[in-house]
């Protein structure tokens, strides 16, 4: 297996929220594989083989696939006889329902939180092509969203009370074990941790609870990602 995932400056340190999905998807299942980093500019030219204009995409034998819950079917279909990431169809249906939830109330506003910081992270290589395709997206210069940044950070941390209440009774998303869903919001702050040193939720909320026990999983996979230097 290869994994095609985006990094910075450290091409040892993968960072994409959506790759991180399948890593931490990959460690459920117990399969091996190895990563390929790509920088941005090296993603449209490198995966023209999968057809596709985003990473994560995996490679197994000689199927090719693309999009993160795309794999993550593939591998509970080809992979069933290991442990599930879904548990049947209901849960397959509420990890999906999952990651068109966190687009627009999560995604979008700590995006602007962390634009600035995914900047200085990024490699020389990629500065100019980042710049010009997420200023339109943020609506402003990198520079002014690493001034103004408070009111999107508010945002998401209002955004994320939900699942403040949920971590309160719950210890993960998937009920007494995580599962596809809680790797799906365990991205965005393995996303965040690599790329910024800002702190984005109190350390005694139930969701920072949830986030070190994710971290313990797979001998630490996740908790061992640190700030891309």
């Amino acid at each position: 297996m290869k994994l095609y995932e985006l990094v910075g400056r450290d091409s040892e340190k993968g960072f994409s929220p959506f790759a991180w999905r399948i890593k931490m998807a990959l460690a459920h299942k117990g399969l091996n594989y190895e990563s390929v980093p790509l920088h941005f500019t090296e993603i449209k030219e490198t995966l023209t083989f999968a057809d596709s204009k985003t990473v994560p995409v995996l490679i197994d034998g000689e199927n090719s696939i693309s999009d993160s819950w795309n794999i993550a079917c593939y591998l509970e279909e080809y992979y069933s006889e290991r442990s599930s990431l879904f548990e049947g169809e209901k849960g397959k249906a509420a990890a999906q329902l999952m990651g068109h939830q966190l687009a627009r109330p999560l995604l979008m506003p700590l995006f602007r939180v962390l634009v600035s910081d995914i900047y200085n992270v990024i490699d020389e290589c990629d500065k100019d092509y980042f710049r010009e395709t997420r200023e339109p997206r943020i609506g402003c210069k990198i520079e002014e969203a690493a001034k103004d940044y408070d009111q999107a950070l508010k945002t998401f941390q209002t955004n994320l009370l939900p699942y403040q209440d949920y971590f309160n009774q719950n210890d993960f998303l998937s009920g007494q074990s995580a599962a596809y869903s809680d790797y799906i919001l365990y991205g965005i702050f393995l996303w965040a941790r690599a790329t910024s040193g800002k702190i984005l939720i109190e350390d005694d909320s139930s969701v920072n609870l949830w986030i070190k026990r994710m971290d313990g999983l797979f001998n630490g996979l996740g908790g061992s990602v640190s700030l891309i230097k």
